[in-house]
């Protein structure tokens, strides 16, 4: 049990360690990359290590070279024998891999934990089956028939071609997809109706991959009751085309990765309700990762963006958030899958605003590490916020006077033992929360940095 005391003024500067989604294609894509991929600001979480772990066993050399920088040796052959490969916690590390894997021809035995063992893996399997690959569940043996969860072996084979249309938002099967397509020598065109964060597209292209994303068609027309107007119709049905042609080998180089929105989510939050003031430099500010500082904005914080710059394609400034007086929030559809990973922050910040927050559209929180729609509707019920579930893909939260403490559960899930920590700094006394060792997923240094901008 990690004892949490309240501390409402919130202010300070804070450097955060980089990115999660873009350490993890760093490291996974050098097992692809002719030359060395060196990393600065790499992440040091625990899902992260499980990549660097995995291109290890697969043959190539990790090297620390300098204080923030890692040397990626690619190997001189990749194993020819089945490797076996745990990739701990990391949902990341074993999706974005089976397709890499299996583009590459590399026999492979992929686990995971007690909570990655349960997640589902059905969604990467049908379509890489679809680009020729072959698996098979390792419990049961049966290459002929569909493994829906790890531990599975992954036998190689995607070389051919695929047109996919997403049916879930999820930047992972995508990646897989993509990658697999890649390693493999075929064409991949992944259609997204939803559009999701786009780091592999980006960092295929510093690579060198061939990688076009295309837009819906327009057709401009007059009007023929009004000659001066035109009338605009789009041809395609789709948001977003991605085509990837691979051939097998990406060229490397430095990658510099920001600091990670999805962390600095949480302390943003803190000044957010505090009505405090937090500033984090060199944060990533990926257009497809932004849109918790947009709601920021949406619920009455003021947000300022400084010093803008892109490097190794990925764009990130000077954010600073400044709190104010709150307010709940319709939140769906598209909205809803830029914000997934920070819904857990979002329900708690909806704690301390008038008016109610509804959260729609976020089943995919069911099958995360754990099932967090129902470990924030038990949580925030305990510190006496007004909380149901909206069917099976939502919560609606509403704020019932000051907050309690609470003896909170964290389900041994990184990101609601975050969340529920910040909430804890509001309420009238002190709280607890077991296992608040469950940060070092994703921020091992997460109460550290917490401390520094409390004043």
């Amino acid at each position: 049990m990690k004892t949490l005391k309240p501390h409402r003024k919130i202010q300070g500067s804070l450097s955060l360690p980089g990115d999660k989604s873009i350490s993890h294609r760093a490291a996974l894509l050098a097992l692809m990359c002719g030359e060395p991929v060196r990393t600065h600001n790499y992440s040091d979480g625990a899902d992260c290590a499980s990549s660097l772990k995995a291109v290890e066993a697969l043959g190539c050399k990790v090297e620390q070279d300098g204080a923030n920088t890692l040397l990626i040796l690619p190997a001189e052959t990749l194993t020819t024998e089945t490797a076996k490969i745990d990739c701990g916690n990391s949902g990341t590390t074993a999706r974005l891999l089976a397709g890499i894997l299996s583009g590459l021809d590399i026999t492979a035995e992929i686990s995971g934990d007690e909570s990655l063992s349960q997640r589902p893996m059905k969604r990467i399997v049908e379509p890489l089956r679809e680009l020729g690959a072959r698996f098979k569940s390792v419990a049961d043996g049966e290459s002929d028939k569909e493994p829906s969860s790890l531990p599975l072996a992954i036998l190689g084979g995607a070389h051919g071609d695929i047109e996919y249309r997403m049916p879930v938002a999820s930047a992972q099967v995508k990646s897989a997809i993509l990658f697999a397509a890649c390693a493999g020598g075929g064409q991949a065109a992944i259609i997204e109706d939803v559009r999701t964060r786009d780091h592999s597209e980006r960092m295929l292209q510093h690579f060198g991959a061939t990688i076009e994303t295309q837009h819906p068609r327009v057709e401009l027309k007059e009007d023929e009751r009004d000659p001066r107007k035109k009338t605009r119709t789009v041809l395609d049905d789709w948001k977003l085309r991605i085509v990837v042609k691979g051939n097998g080998k990406l060229s490397g180089g430095d990658v510099d990765i920001p600091g990670d929105i999805s962390t600095a989510a949480f302390f943003f939050a803190a000044a957010a309700i505090g009505k405090g003031e937090v500033t984090i430099e060199n944060l990533g500010l990926n257009p497809t990762r932004t849109a918790f500082l947009d709601h920021l904005k949406a619920i009455g914080c003021e947000v300022h963006v400084e010093n803008r710059v892109t490097i190794s394609e990925e764009p990130r400034g000077t954010v600073t958030v400044k709190g104010g007086k709150l307010k709940g929030r319709k939140i769906s559809g598209a909205l809803a899958a830029q914000l997934i990973d920070e819904i857990p922050i979002v329900a708690v910040m909806a704690c301390f605003a008038e008016g109610a927050t509804l959260i729609r559209d976020v089943a995919e929180l069911r099958v995360k590490e754990c099932d967090r729609l129902e470990a924030l509707i038990e949580n925030l019920r305990l510190i006496g916020a007004k909380v149901g579930s909206v069917e099976e893909d939502g919560i609606v939260i509403e704020a019932k006077g000051e907050m309690q403490p609470a003896d909170f559960v964290s389900h041994d899930d990184h990101r609601i033992a975050m969340a529920l920590s910040i909430a804890s700094l509001f309420l009238a006394g002190e709280s607890t929360i077991d296992n608040a060792e469950c940060v070092a997923v994703s921020c091992p240094r997460f109460y550290e940095m917490l401390d520094s901008i409390k004043h």
